[in-house]
């Protein structure tokens, strides 16, 4: 399944955990809108020959920071350029606070009235991801999102009468000044929004953030280990009580709801990525990505950087990706990408993982175990090389 990846480099403000590349819009949509199609017009060709476009997933940044209108145009605009597509899903990365009747009624009549290609694009194929966080105000605060604990909820109202039938909302734990309660209070009510699909994540201090700083200043004090992993449990436990299932570390879906997109990048399958900052990969050993530059990428000099991945680093892709899933790894798979000098070692401590009953082999797949889940991190780190 291949996909596309387009980053919208553009955020109103920064939240105090963000490392991805973002600045301000700057009255520049229009203008990028044109840079990103131009940049697909060029680079088309990166997907495999004879492989349908199937997934297109906008992300940033900030993507419903752009003009709802240079939105529809944007995606309109790869959809005419394609040669060989058949969507099967669409997903646009938003914030609660950009979502209004307005911006909801223009996204969805002009991406389900496409005029190039006007049967390619159904209600049923729109996805919207929201970055909720937390629902607890103080939390929100802290976080420097814009948005308040009420918002949230308005914006699923607006989606879902505007025909939007697939929406996710994104939730994250392990906050500094997060308690078990106020973890429950998130939970119940992202649950009580009854969103198709909720991605939940466990807050990591990335180097040269705001939060770092604060942390090491002492204004506030990371969340420690055995309550990340409290909550990570009190997560699971709830959204199966709800009926939820965790098909990835990080992800639940009801039934037939899982991320087509992000389900390919754990099966290490193709994708093409637009704009600063966006990473592409071949499917088999190139990967690239575009520098973060967006006044030189709008002027028409897009910078590229790249790596071959050698085999070693295509093994650890497969365990790193592939066992954050619920379907696991092939076992044969694994056999045949396995380096023949680490072959036998490799499945000693497999056989190790088992008895500890942190892995198991189910369907000819080696998948974490429920308490492996708790551990994902160490077992990971056991079978790379």
């Amino acid at each position: 399944m291949a996909g596309i990846y387009i980053h919208i480099p553009f955020c109103a403000s920064r939240c105090i955990y963000c490392d991805f590349y973002s600045t301000t819009l700057r009255g520049k949509a229009q203008e990028y809108v044109d840079a990103v199609l131009k940049e697909y017009q060029q680079r088309s060709d990166f997907l495999p020959k004879g492989e349908p476009l199937r997934t297109v997933y906008i992300g940033g940044g900030t993507p419903s920071q752009l003009p709802a209108k240079e939105l529809a145009r944007l995606i309109d605009g790869i959809i005419s350029s394609s040669t060989n597509i058949s969507i099967e899903e669409l997903t646009i990365e938003a914030n609660p606070e950009d979502i209004t009747e307005e911006w909801a009624e223009t996204i969805m009549s002009g991406l389900t009235q496409t005029p190039s290609h006007p049967d390619t694009l159904t209600p049923s194929h729109l996805r919207i991801s929201m970055g909720v966080q937390s629902l607890i105000d103080s939390e929100l605060r802290l976080l420097n999102r814009r948005h308040n604990s009420h918002k949230p909820a308005e914006a699923v109202r607006i989606l879902r009468s505007k025909g939007f039938s697939n929406i996710s909302l994104d939730l994250m734990y392990g906050l500094p000044n997060q308690t078990m309660k106020s973890w429950e209070r998130s939970i119940d009510g992202i649950v009580a929004l009854e969103p198709q699909h909720i991605s939940a994540y466990c807050l990591s201090i990335e180097e040269g953030t705001r939060l770092e700083k604060m942390i090491n200043d002492g204004v506030v004090a990371a969340c420690d280990d055995d309550t990340c992993l409290e909550m990570a449990q009190l997560l699971r436990e709830k959204l199966k009580m709800a009926g939820y299932v965790q098909y990835e570390i990080s992800n639940y879906a009801k039934p037939k709801f899982e991320s087509k997109h992000n389900s390919s990048y754990w099966g290490g399958t193709p994708y093409l990525g637009l704009g600063p900052g966006a990473h592409s990969y071949d499917g088999a050993s190139r990967r690239c990505w575009n520098e973060h530059d967006v006044a030189a990428y709008i002027d028409g000099e897009r910078k590229e950087g790249y790596e071959l991945l050698t085999a070693t680093d295509r093994y650890n892709e497969m365990i790193m990706l592939g066992l954050r899933t619920a379907k696991g790894i092939d076992c044969e798979r694994l056999k045949d990408n396995t380096p023949e000098k680490e072959l036998l070692y490799k499945q000693h401590i497999i056989k190790q993982l088992r008895e500890r009953h942190l892995v198991t082999i189910k369907q000819n797949h080696l998948v974490l175990t429920e308490a492996g889940l708790a551990l994902a991190d160490e077992v990971i780190r056991d079978l790379m090389i």
